[in-house]
């Protein structure tokens, strides 16, 4: 499991998304996450391109 923190590159979202994923892949266009657990849910897959992203912390 890898532990990941993430900021969106959004003016007024300040918060820091953090999320658990089994897997990651980095691609050229971004960021491609599998089996995501957030808090109480868990996604099967979730794709963040580069421009949305300001700063990202893998553990």
């Amino acid at each position: 499991m890898y532990e990941v923190q993430m900021k969106y590159a959004d003016l007024f979202n300040f918060d820091t998304l953090k999320f658990t994923c089994e897997n990651f892949n980095i691609s050229n266009d971004g960021y491609i996450f599998e089996n995501i657990t957030i808090d109480n849910f868990i996604l099967n897959d979730l794709e963040v391109k580069n421009e949305d992203i300001a700063l990202i912390k893998i553990n």
